[in-house]
């Protein structure tokens, strides 16, 4: 279920009300929040511990169901989207701070993890992508064998083994060192402008959501107005 762009600056994704409680409202992990995302852009998400970063990601990414709200992928609400196990498969990639790669698979497997059950040879896009990544001589080293930047960079191709527009990415660069880090987001970067991506980015570091093209900042579960204007 590939959504097609409208056009360039139009909207890939917007949320409105959007809530997410737990306890019979007692915790309310995100309370009433409006963003709206536009094609193309690299978004930071920043704020403390616990103020609902990544609350808000696993909502976009379909991972958990608001109480409340809506979302929109290119102006469709995710209510009308069907199978939505589908949909993320199709449309979004996810680099997490803890890479996520299985132990036992080497890098190249990893990265075709997201291709079982669809048609089609998907090996030499995987191949193409971590030689693209500066990984050509590292396809059948297991994760273990592998540094804290090459496991990212695995994590980064097996987010785009699907061709996504939207790539939600949580603290990736949180567990490695500043060069690897810097290196990590030069390539996101590049990626982004080479395929028109939209990176929706949590991270608690100054450095990393400098380089975005906008910060949204939060603070107990909702966007921190104050500091947004």
């Amino acid at each position: 279920m590939t959504i097609s762009s409208p056009s360039p600056q139009a909207p890939i994704l917007s949320t409105r009300n959007l809530s997410l409680h737990f306890d019979e409202g007692q915790t309310r992990a995100l309370d009433g929040v409006d963003i709206e995302i536009v094609e193309g852009e690299f978004v930071a998400i920043t704020g403390p511990s616990g103020c609902g970063k990544s609350s808000l990601l696993n909502l976009i990414g379909t991972l958990d169901i608001p109480t409340s709200g809506d979302i929109h992928f290119r102006s469709r609400p995710y209510s009308a989207l069907g199978d939505l196990s589908l949909f993320r498969r199709e449309n979004i990639g996810f680099i997490f701070q803890s890479f996520y790669l299985l132990p036992t698979l080497s890098a190249l497997d990893n990265v075709l993890v997201p291709t079982i059950g669809r048609s089609g040879d998907h090996e030499e896009r995987a191949r193409a992508l971590l030689t693209r990544l500066g990984l050509s001589n590292r396809l059948d080293h297991f994760p273990g064998k592998l540094s804290g930047g090459e496991r990212q960079r695995v994590a980064i191709a097996r987010a785009l083994i699907n061709d996504p527009d939207l790539i939600l990415a949580d603290e990736p660069t949180g567990s490695l060192d500043s060069a690897n880090a810097a290196q990590v987001l030069d390539l996101l970067d590049c990626l982004r402008r080479e395929k028109e991506l939209t990176i929706i980015m949590v991270t608690h570091d100054a450095n990393v959501s400098a380089r975005a093209d906008r910060v949204i900042p939060m603070r107990d579960g909702k966007v921190d107005a104050e500091v947004a204007a």
